[in-house]
């Protein structure tokens, strides 16, 4: 069974079933979610958008997945030091496991890596349609990878924060309105942005 760490997994399902599939036949529809962990999140995302994509279109579906695993010591919170979470090797195998459906199909690539790293390579040229944003909790850390996914987006993407309260969710979501982005729905731990222009 495959688990996650968070709640709102319902809303999480329903903002990727409304989100805009915009343009209508574009070579690939991308997907992404920093912060795998166990992979509740992942699967719900590409469980939706697979289905949706069968239905609708031929286009080729991917979805990233971003975590080093690795039990690395790093500073998680704005105002709290450094430490380790449980975020092993033992967890990333599992999930690989799990997740042999979707790697045999094409659909899910994992990047056993740090946000910060994946960003520096530059895999995919392609925009992203909807991002889960579930990593690294500081601060900056989040409004570095927004303004990525930001200048990787088009018109309809979708920005979901996970714990958005434990951060400066105020200055991202600022920051993202000079990307076209607004608010569409905030839950207690959920918050989902769209680009409109």
């Amino acid at each position: 069974m495959i688990r996650g760490d968070s709640v709102e997994y319902v809303e999480l399902q329903k903002w990727c079933e409304q989100c805009s599939l915009l343009p209508a036949h574009p070579k690939r529809i991308m997907s992404c979610e920093i912060g795998i962990r166990e992979g509740l999140g992942s699967k719900i995302i590409m469980d939706t958008f697979m289905k949706r994509l069968k239905e609708k279109s031929n286009s080729e579906y991917v979805h990233v997945g971003i975590d080093p695993y690795d039990d690395l010591k790093y500073q998680h919170y704005d105002n709290q030091p450094a430490y380790k979470a449980d975020y092993t090797n033992d967890m990333r195998d599992t999930m690989l496991q799990d997740f042999k459906f979707y790697r045999k199909e094409g659909v899910f690539k994992p990047y056993i890596m740090t946000d910060v790293k994946y960003m520096y390579e530059e895999f995919w040229t392609e925009p992203y349609h909807f991002v889960h944003f579930d990593g690294p909790h500081m601060t900056a850390d989040v409004l570095t990878q927004a303004i990525y996914f930001a200048n990787r987006s088009i018109e309809g993407t979708r920005f979901v924060f996970d714990d958005y309260t434990k951060y400066g969710m105020d200055q991202v979501a600022f920051t993202l309105t000079y990307f076209g982005f607004k608010t569409i729905e905030a839950a207690e731990n959920k918050i989902c942005l769209e680009k409109q222009t």
